[in-house]
């Protein structure tokens, strides 16, 4: 079949539709248009386009040999030689399990004798090599970490290492580095959060990492023990209560500890972080 008549809503749907027929592109055929397409009057009288798309001569050989093969294909037989085959090859299959079967039943009772001694001692192993997070190297992974972040901040930073049984302290010196601590230290818990969480998330043993800036948390401290007394004093003359400014918890328990032997004076931590507060209230 060289050439196929079809049709379509327009001319161009009438030919896609008969090179898709043929199975040709629109280079490989010839289109006559044998009827445009008519719209009639709201809807009646309406004819579609009509075209005949023939197979030029190179693409019409191609498309004949193409036909002839297909033909053929159809037509060769099966050999019957193809199921004899397939059919000994499942009978092989079937026998080959009878015949290893016993030498699985003999070798069982040997296996079953230390089932457990080898994962006992595989695991010994693996506790004996675990490494130990030491906070010498939690230490120097949180200098690592803040010299890269203080660079591409445009400081230069000079970062003094401090080692206690509770906790790591890294003091930092250099200029202007009031940047670095923020609205009553927020930066500065901000950049130790960012930390600790750095050193921490790829290890078993955890460290804690503070941050201090030209000896600021000693300065803050101070101001919040002198801000605790002053406060206690006056809820002991008016006997009311005061809420304090939102603090982390580090700050909150100067606040506490400053004033826990004071006599009338009770405090308590309310809300949640990051606003969570103390309340200084006068107690009988």
């Amino acid at each position: 079949m060289n050439s196929v008549e079809a049709t379509g809503k327009t001319i161009e749907d009438a030919v896609r539709s008969g090179l898709v027929q043929l199975g040709l592109t629109r280079d490989e055929a010839d289109v006559e248009v044998l009827a445009e397409p008519k719209s009639g009057f709201l809807g009646l009288g309406s004819k579609p386009a009509q075209v005949r798309v023939t197979a030029k001569k190179e693409a019409a050989h191609v498309l004949f040999r193409q036909q002839e093969e297909a033909a053929a294909a159809q037509e060769v037989p099966v050999p019957a030689v193809e199921k004899e085959d397939s059919k000994a090859v499942i009978e092989e299959k079937e026998v080959a399990p009878a015949a290893t079967a016993p030498a699985v039943e003999t070798t069982a009772p040997a296996v079953a004798n230390t089932p457990e001694a080898a994962p006992a001692v595989a695991l010994a192993d693996t506790e004996e090599t675990k490494p130990v997070y030491t906070a010498e190297e939690a230490a120097a992974q949180a200098k690592r970490f803040l010299q890269e972040v203080l660079a591409n901040m445009g400081l230069q930073v000079m970062i003094e290492k401090m080692i206690k049984p509770d906790k790591i302290v890294l003091h930092l010196h250099g200029k202007n580095l009031g940047i670095l601590i923020g609205k009553h230290g927020q930066t500065l818990d901000a950049l130790q959060y960012l930390t600790n969480l750095t050193i921490n998330q790829s290890h078993e043993g955890r460290h804690f990492v503070m941050l201090d800036v030209e000896n600021y948390r000693h300065r803050r401290e101070e101001t919040l023990k002198q801000l605790a007394v002053r406060l206690s004093g006056r809820i002991k003359k008016k006997g009311d209560k005061v809420v304090l400014e939102p603090m982390n918890g580090y700050e909150r328990k100067i606040i506490h500890v400053a004033l826990q032997d004071k006599e009338h004076v009770r405090t308590e931590s309310e809300g949640q972080d990051p606003y969570r507060h103390v309340v200084i209230y006068y107690a009988e």
